[in-house]
Formats: structure tokens, C-alpha cells, sequence
């Protein structure tokens, strides 16, 4: 890691603006030299015009990093850490290394949206209206990837659920050891008592069936207060296939009997949490995948669904674009859920984010720590002051890894908080939000 990756030097926040300067102007996608740019509102009203059309007509977008003949796996396809030799029976093995904690402070939100919790279970012949989907209290739609292993020790779930408050989390998206029970019942105690919706992603490698009591094991944890379970992770990634060949039928093979044991459990499931910039294109993996459901007479599996969504930015600055990738995905993703089942369905950020280094689009620049911290802080001030009703969260990737535990060195530059006791200056914006 170079010193000065995170240089508060570099830092570079938002000035204290309202809605009319919220996101700067930017350079258009296809335009790499610079010139005065219209305003951002204008920039959003000539994406508009053909937003519906990018999506739902059979244009493939050709992401730059496809341009620049990368594959791109975005940084949440989690990789087991290596076998380790065996350890004494009273000890048993574990995903992750202990740290430190705090004690929880309150956050006020400036938005609280309408309902958290439904007072009695949604018949499951009808679909869910979007008001009998809980929210956390207060809820301000910033959200945050957990630790990417499967289980950590009691003081690093204490210190990180602190700091997740400290920066106003609302939602926090973790990983679940397949159906397993027990290994986050801490965890899901702290974030629930922090008053944080949790959001189960049930780990399973290259599309694998999940083997054990889903029912069982989502009836444990909707007691606990998880109502959100999210079964397989970007499908359309050749790495997560087990012939390295994206699946629009094999996804739906394994997900379908995944999401109807959630339901039975009294879960909502997660669909989609598509790869952008992926090996299939996700806007087509996603309108195939709808489809599919429709042609097998199982469209009523989404009645309880919610979809999962990673809009990370990538070089880009945030404004909406043609191509529908970036951070105002979400509307690109509505747009075909509206046209596939005539309602709005939750959309839940369960990864995203902007990262120093980033260079996937040479005609744009290379993102620097103080444009990471103003595409993180206008993200979160999106979703805070001017988020649609049916998007839920915003969830940065990731709160922490080797300080958390986490064994895969490839995630170390995304972590807000270094093993080298570094932070992030996000971490300090997040803060000052409030």
C-alpha cells in the first residue's frame, strides 16, 4: 500500500450545499477532453430521454472495462481463506482475527422513512406491498458492507458495529456460512440492538445448492430481527460458475428453491446482486432472468422478493448515464422490475462504492482519495435527502478486512478501516454527515 493512498492531504469534501448543488457536472461518458459541462440537472434530463430505452432493448452496453480487455470481478466475490493446518478441538477454527471494541452512540437520521417492521407475517398468496417491507428506525438509507468472512470474534463485531454507528449505518449487508446457525448470532444481536437492518448474503461458491435447513436457519434468524436473506452472488461472473460460463437458467435452478425455503421461513429473499461490468451484461442477465421466471410459471416467487444491487461507480463521477451503469443504476433496474411484474419491488445497495486507484475507463481520470470521499458523500446524500421510496440502501464495500480478520489481500485497498491501523478520510466524512 503506497503511503499516501488515503493522504488527508488529498481530501477534498463537499461544500454545505442543498439539493441544487449536490452532484457536480461532469464529463460525458464518450467525451475524454475537457470543456464547461451543463449542469448536473441538465445531464440528467438528456439521460432520461433514452433511459428506458438502454434497458430494455437489446443494445449491449460494452462496459470500458470490457473496452479495455480487463475482466472485472468486482471486489465482493469472496474467496474462503486458505486451508489452515488443524487446530486443537477446543479450538475451534476460525475466518477471522479479534479486535477492538466500543460502546454504541445513537444516530438521528434526518429522513425516517414510514414503517419498520410488519405487526403480523404478509399472506403468502399476495405480493408484499412496498410499505410491509421493514426498515430500520430513523432509517437514512446509508448502508455498509460487513467484513467479508463468514464469522468474526465478539471484540471485532463490538468495535465494528460501534463504528458503523459512529458513521450513521443503517443497513449492514454480512456473510452467512450457507444455512448454518449460530456463528452470527452475535453479530446479528449487536447490529439489531444498534438499531442496524441486517442483511443476510448466504454464502455459497460458484452457484453451489446450499446445502442444510434453509427454512430452519431463516426461521432462527427472523427471530433474531433479519428479515433480509440474499442466496448466491453475481451470477453473471464467469468465477462464480462452475464452468466459468454465466447461467441465466442455472441461476434460476439453484435460486428458486433457495428463495421459496426463505419464504417458508418467513424471510424475504434477494434476487439479482449482479456484477456490473460482469462476463453477461447484468441489465440482459437480469430482464433473461425475469423472463425465465415467467416462462417457468414462477414469477410469484418475486411476491416477497426484494432485488440486490451493486452500483459501484467505477471512474466515473456520479450522474446518471445512458449506459445505466454507475450509481443511479437503481433507476435503470425499476424500470424493467416495473415493466416485468407492474409494481416496485425494494431495491437494496448491497455493494458499491468509489475506490482510490480505479482507472477501468482510461478517458476518464483515475480516482484520487478526495474524489473518493465526494462520490462517497454525494452517494449518501442522495440516498439521505432525494431517494425513491423503493430504494432502500446504499451500502459501501467494505467496512474492514485483515483489521477485521479478513485473509483475501485483494480487498485490502477498499477497506475504510487498514489492518496498519490506517482509516479511511470516508470514514471522517460519514461522521460529519451525521
Amino acid at each position: 500500500m503506497r503511503d499516501d493512498v488515503f493522504g488527508l492531504s488529498l481530501l477534498r469534501m463537499l461544500p454545505a450545499t442543498g439539493p441544487a448543488t449536490l452532484f457536480p457536472s461532469v464529463t460525458p461518458l464518450a467525451t475524454p477532453t475537457l470543456r464547461t459541462q451543463p449542469s448536473f440537472a441538465s445531464q440528467l434530463a438528456m439521460a432520461a430521454k433514452d433511459r428506458a430505452a438502454v434497458a430494455l432493448n437489446n443494445t449491449r452496453y460494452v462496459s470500458p472495462l470490457k473496452q479495455n480487455q480487463t475482466r472485472y470481478a468486482s471486489p465482493n466475490a469472496y474467496r474462503p481463506p486458505p486451508p489452515r493446518k488443524p487446530v486443537p478441538a477446543a479450538r475451534p477454527p476460525a475466518t477471522t482475527a479479534a479486535l477492538r471494541p466500543r460502546a454504541p452512540k445513537p444516530v438521528v437520521a434526518v429522513r425516517p422513512l414510514p414503517a419498520a417492521r410488519p405487526a403480523t407475517a404478509p399472506s403468502p398468496t399476495s405480493p408484499l406491498a412496498l410499505s410491509g417491507y421493514p426498515h430500520p428506525n430513523s432509517d437514512n438509507g446509508r448502508g455498509m458492507h460487513w467484513i467479508p468472512t463468514t464469522e468474526q470474534p465478539r471484540d471485532v463485531v463490538d468495535r465494528f458495529v460501534s463504528e458503523a454507528q459512529r458513521m450513521g449505518v443503517k443497513w449492514v449487508t454480512f456473510l452467512n456460512d450457507g444455512a448454518s446457525v449460530g456463528k452470527n448470532d452475535y453479530l446479528v444481536s449487536k447490529l439489531v440492538g444498534a438499531g442496524i437492518e441486517p442483511v443476510m448474503r448466504l454464502y455459497s461458491a460458484k452457484l453451489e445448492p446450499i446445502q442444510g435447513d434453509i427454512e430452519g436457519m431463516v426461521r432462527h434468524y427472523v427471530g433474531m430481527g433479519v428479515h433480509y436473506f440474499q442466496p448466491f452472488n453475481e451470477p453473471n461472473l464467469g468465477c462464480e460458475n462452475p464452468d466459468g460460463v454465466p447461467s441465466v437458467d442455472r441461476y434460476l435452478n439453484a435460486w428458486v428453491p433457495a428463495a421459496q425455503a426463505i419464504v417458508r421461513g418467513g424471510g424475504l429473499p434477494g434476487f439479482g446482486s449482479l456484477s456490473p461490468g460482469g462476463d453477461k451484461n447484468d441489465i440482459s442477465f437480469l430482464t433473461e432472468a425475469l423472463a425465465g421466471l415467467r416462462t417457468r410459471g414462477q414469477l410469484d416467487t418475486l411476491d416477497h422478493a426484494w432485488l440486490s444491487m451493486h452500483n459501484y461507480t467505477h471512474n466515473h463521477a456520479i450522474a446518471e448515464r445512458a449506459d445505466t451503469d454507475g450509481f443511479f443504476k437503481f433507476r435503470a433496474y425499476h424500470t424493467i422490475m416495473q415493466t416485468a411484474l407492474g409494481r416496485d419491488v425494494p431495491i437494496i445497495g448491497t455493494e458499491g462504492g468509489t475506490f482510490v486507484g480505479e482507472h477501468e475507463d482510461t478517458t476518464q481520470p483515475t480516482v484520487d482519495a478526495g474524489t473518493a470521499v465526494s462520490m462517497a458523500t454525494q452517494a449518501y446524500t442522495y440516498m439521505r435527502d432525494q431517494r425513491e421510496p423503493w430504494n432502500f440502501a446504499y451500502s459501501f464495500w467494505t467496512i474492514a478486512n485483515e483489521a477485521g480478520g479478513g485473509t483475501d489481500q485483494g480487498f485490502s485497498q477498499q477497506a475504510l478501516f487498514r489492518a496498519d491501523g490506517s482509516v479511511s478520510p470516508i470514514v471522517s466524512a460519514l461522521r460529519a454527515m451525521g
